[in-house]
C-alpha cells in the first residue's frame, strides 16, 4: 500500500501546510508591530549617549496625517526592490512613507565631542533627541556581552520559588530542565558530589561544596570557637557557645560561676524549632545533642521590640575569596514587647525569638506597608532610624561587614580545598556562587553578633516588603555572576577536541590544556616551528579571573564589595586569618577532643549493652511463649508442619541408591506375580461383592475371567 496516496497522509500534509501558513502570518504581524521599535533601537545605537543628556525636548512636530504609513504601503515599497535589502538606519531619509527618522546632523565643530540630534516618530508623535557622540559612527562591537546575547539557560526545577524563574526569564535566560545543557542550576538544597563532578566548564551552580561548615549550627560553633582560640582578640563576634554533650562539663562550670540565662538550640534545626531558654543547665541531660549559648539579655530595641537583621551576602569565588553584601535586607521583629528573661517569661517565644516562622502565628503580628512600622522592615528603614537617633550608620555597617568576613574565613580552608577538588578544570568562569542569609543580632552598644547562617534563605514574597527586597536581590545576583563570559559552544568544541587528542595520542605523550593566566604572554610558533614569546606585544591576553573581576565591578547593582575590602589598610589585617593551619591538627590532643572521644566511646558501649538486653528479652519471651502455648496454637502449629511435609521435595539421590531402589522394586513385582497376591485378593473381593468400579476398570481381564467361572487362583 502506498502511504502517500492515503487519506491519512494527505490530511497530515494539509495540517502541516496550515500550521506553516499560520506561523508565517504571525511573523508578518509581529514584524509590522515591532518595525517602529526596531527602528528606535537601531537609531539610538548610532551614537552612545553620555550620562548627562545635553538636550531632550519632547514636542509634537507632526500632525497625524504624517504618521506611520500603512502596512500595505510598506509591503508595496518592499516589493519594488526585492534584491536590495538594507537595515533601517538613522541617517536614511525616507520621506515617502513617513517611516524612520530625520537625517542626523552633527552640532558643533569638534568631532570627538560632537552633539548629535535627530527626530523619532513613535505613536503618531515626533520627538527630538540630542546626545553626545561622534556623528555617523557605527555601533560599537567591543561592548560587553549581555545575557540575551549569550543565550544562557537556567534550570530552576529544584527550586520551589516561582519568582526566580520569572526574573530569570525577564533577564533573557531560557528556562530548561536539569537534563538539558544549562548554564546555571538554581537549587534550594545542597547537591550531591556527582553533580559537581559532571559539570561542564561553562556551568555554574548556586552552592559551594563544603558551605555546610558555616550553615549548620554545630559546625559554625566549632569553627568560630577554633578561630577564637587562635585569635582571641579578633573573634569576639558571637555569643559564648558550647557544643553538648562534648562541652557539657565546661558549660556546667561556667553556669556555676556566672548567673546567666542560656538559650539552647538543636544542632541542625531551622525556623526556630526546638529553641528554648533556661537559667539552670542541670535540667539538661548529659547525652543530649544541643547548642548552648549565653543569651544576650540587652539587645537593641526599636519601639520596645527585639529584632535581628537578615543580611544577604553573595559569594562569587573562594579562591580568591570575593564577597558582596546587598545594601537592602530585612529586619525581623518579635511580636511581644521585650522584657529581660525571667523564669516567668522564659517560655514566651514571641518575645525572645525573632524568627518569622514563629512570630507569624501570633495575633500581634503587624502587617504594615509603611517603612517605619510592621513586624518586618527594610534595612533602609533601620538606617533612617539610626540616623534619627544619632548613631553612626557607616561604622555600624563596617562592623557588620567585619563579622561576615570573619565568619566566612573560619571555613575558608575547607571551602578552598573542596572547590579545587570538585572543579579542577573550571578555568573559564567560577563554577559556583551562593547567596547566604546572615542573621545578625545587635546589642544596646550597637555591637553585631552572628547568630546563624542560612545556605538557602527564604525567597517567599508574602508581603510587600519581601517583594521590594528579594526581587531586586535575585535580579542583581543573576546580573552579577559571570555566566555570559563563557562561550558554551567553544568550550564544548574544546572538550571534544581534548577527548579526541587523548584517545589518539601515542604512548608517552601528554595532552595539556592551555590555561590563560592574567597578564601572561601568548606563545605562538613561528614559520620554522619554534615557539616565539610575544613579550613585546602591546596588548597581552586577559585572563579569565581578570575578566570576571572586571565584569563584577561593572555589574554590582545594589551590591557592595567587602572582600577584598575597598580600604587598603584592612587588607593586611585580614591576611593573617588566611594563614590557618590544617583543621585536623588543631583538634588533636585537646581536652575537648579527648572528652568527645570518651563520650562517643561511652555512648557506643551503652548502645551495645542496650541492644544485647533487648535481644535477651526477646529470647526469654519466645521461650515463655513456647511453654505457655494453648492447645489451639499447638494444633495450628502441628497442621502447619503437616502441610510442610506434604509439600516436601526429595533431595539428592545417588546412582547407587537408585540402582538399589530399582532392584527392590523388581523383587517386589516378581513376588506379587509368583505368589498371585493380586489374583487372590481380587477373587476374595469378587466373592464378597466388594469390587468397585475402579477395580473393574483397572483389571478388566480378571473380572471377565471371574464372570465366566474361571479359577484365577490356581491358573498358571
Amino acid at each position: 500500500m502506498n502511504l502517500k496516496n492515503s487519506k491519512f497522509y494527505k490530511r497530515i500534509q494539509e495540517l502541516r501546510n496550515f500550521s506553516k501558513e499560520k506561523i508565517r502570518k504571525d511573523r508578518e504581524q509581529r514584524g509590522l508591530r515591532t518595525a517602529v521599535i526596531r527602528g528606535v533601537e537601531m537609531a539610538l545605537s548610532e551614537s552612545k549617549c553620555s550620562n548627562q543628556v545635553i538636550e531632550l525636548e519632547w514636542s509634537q512636530l507632526a500632525s497625524p496625517a504624517k504618521s506611520l504609513s500603512s502596512p500595505r504601503r510598506r509591503t508595496s515599497a518592499s516589493k519594488n526592490k526585492p534584491g536590495k535589502k538594507r537595515p533601517l538606519m538613522a541617517g536614511d531619509a525616507r520621506s515617502k512613507g513617513g517611516q524612520g527618522f530625520r537625517p542626523v546632523k552633527p552640532v558643533g565643530s569638534d568631532n570627538e565631542a560632537a552633539v548629535t540630534e535627530g527626530f523619532i516618530e513613535l505613536n503618531n508623535l515626533r520627538y527630538r533627541v540630542a546626545c553626545s557622540g561622534r556623528p555617523g559612527s557605527s555601533p560599537r562591537h567591543d561592548e560587553r556581552p549581555t545575557i540575551s546575547d549569550s543565550k544562557s539557560a537556567i534550570c530552576v526545577s529544584n527550586s520551589r520559588y516561582a519568582m526566580i524563574g520569572r526574573i530569570s526569564k525577564s533577564l533573557g535566560f531560557k528556562l530548561v530542565k536539569e537534563c538539558k545543557m544549562w548554564n546555571i542550576l538554581w537549587s534550594d538544597s545542597f547537591p550531591g558530589v556527582e553533580l559537581f563532578k559532571n559539570m561542564k566548564r561553562f556551568q555554574q551552580i548556586n552552592h559551594f561544596p563544603g558551605m555546610i561548615e558555616i550553615c549548620r549550627k554545630d559546625l559554625l560553633s566549632r569553627n568560630l570557637n577554633r578561630m577564637l582560640k587562635l585569635y582571641p582578640h579578633d573573634y569576639k563576634i558571637f555569643p559564648k557557645t558550647w557544643m553538648l554533650p562534648a562541652d557539657y562539663g565546661d558549660a556546667m562550670h561556667y553556669a556555676q560561676n556566672h548567673k546567666r540565662t542560656f538559650i539552647l538550640k538543636p544542632d541542625s534545626g531551622a525556623q526556630g524549632r526546638g529553641i528554648w531558654l533556661t537559667n539552670d543547665l542541670k535540667t539538661i541531660g548529659p547525652n543530649e545533642r544541643l547548642i548552648c549559648q549565653t543569651y544576650i539579655h540587652r539587645p537593641l530595641l526599636i519601639d520596645g521590640y527585639k529584632f535581628d537583621l537578615r543580611v544577604y551576602t553573595l559569594i562569587t569565588s573562594v579562591d580568591p575569596l570575593r564577597l558582596y553584601v546587598y545594601n537592602e535586607g530585612l529586619a525581623r521583629f518579635a511580636t511581644n514587647k521585650y522584657v529581660e528573661p525571667t523564669p516567668g517569661n522564659a517560655n514566651d517565644l514571641y518575645m525572645h525569638l525573632t524568627n518569622y516562622s514563629v512570630n507569624k502565628r501570633n495575633s500581634q503580628y503587624d502587617l504594615c506597608d509603611n517603612d517605619d512600622c510592621g513586624s518586618k522592615r527594610k534595612l533602609s528603614a533601620i538606617n533612617n532610624w539610626m540616623t534619627r537617633h544619632n548613631y553612626d550608620v557607616n561604622e555600624f555597617w563596617s562592623n557588620v561587614d567585619d563579622v561576615i568576613i570573619k565568619t566566612v574565613l573560619s571555613a575558608w580552608p575547607v571551602l578552598k580545598h573542596n572547590y579545587n577538588a570538585c572543579f579542577p578544570g573550571h578555568d573559564t568562569i567560577q563554577a559556583c556562587f551562593e547567596i547566604l542569609g546572615f542573621d545578625i543580632l545587635v546589642d544596646w552598644k550597637l555591637k553585631p553578633y552572628i547568630l546563624e547562617v542560612n545556605h538557602s534563605p527564604s525567597f517567599h514574597t508574602n508581603e510587600q516588603v519581601d517583594r521590594e527586597v528579594k526581587r531586586p536581590l535575585i535580579r542583581d545576583t543573576l546580573t552579577l555572576v559571570s555566566t555570559v563570559l563563557a562561550d558554551k559552544k567553544q568550550i564544548l568544541r574544546e572538550d571534544r577536541k581534548r577527548v579526541k587528542q587523548r584517545l589518539l595520542k601515542s604512548k608517552g605523550d601528554t595532552v595539556q590544556r592551555s590555561r590563560v593566566v592574567a597578564g601572561a604572554s601568548k606563545v605562538t610558533p613561528n614559520k620554522e616551528g619554534s615557539p616565539t614569546n610575544k613579550e613585546q606585544s602591546p596588548e597581552p591576553e586577559i585572563g579569565s579571573l581578570a575578566q570576571q573581576i572586571a565584569w563584577e565591578e561593572s555589574h554590582m547593582g545594589n551590591f557592595r564589595r567587602i572582600m577584598p575590602p575597598p580600604d587598603a589598610s584592612r587588607v593586611n589585617y585580614y591576611c593573617k586569618f588566611f594563614g590557618q593551619t590544617n583543621q585536623v591538627s588543631i583538634f588533636q590532643e585537646t581536652a575537648a577532643s579527648k572528652k568527645r572521644e570518651d563520650l562517643a566511646r561511652k555512648m557506643r558501649l551503652q548502645i551495645e549493652e542496650k541492644k544485647a538486653k533487648q535481644e535477651q528479652m526477646l529470647l526469654a519471651r519466645s521461650k515463655r511463649k513456647r511453654l505457655i502455648q494453648p492447645r489451639l496454637a499447638r494444633e495450628k502449629h502441628r497442621l502447619n508442619l503437616f502441610r510442610l511435609k506434604e509439600n516436601w521435595s526429595p533431595g539428592f539421590v545417588s546412582e547407587a541408591e537408585e540402582r538399589l531402589r530399582n532392584t527392590w522394586q523388581q523383587m517386589r513385582t516378581e513376588a506379587i506375580r509368583n505368589l498371585k497376591i493380586t489374583e487372590n485378593i481380587y477373587a476374595l473381593l469378587f466373592e464378597h461383592g466388594h469390587l468397585s468400579n475402579t477395580d473393574i476398570t483397572t483389571f478388566p481381564n480378571l473380572y471377565h475371567y471371574l464372570q465366566c467361572g474361571y479359577d484365577i487362583k490356581g491358573a498358571t
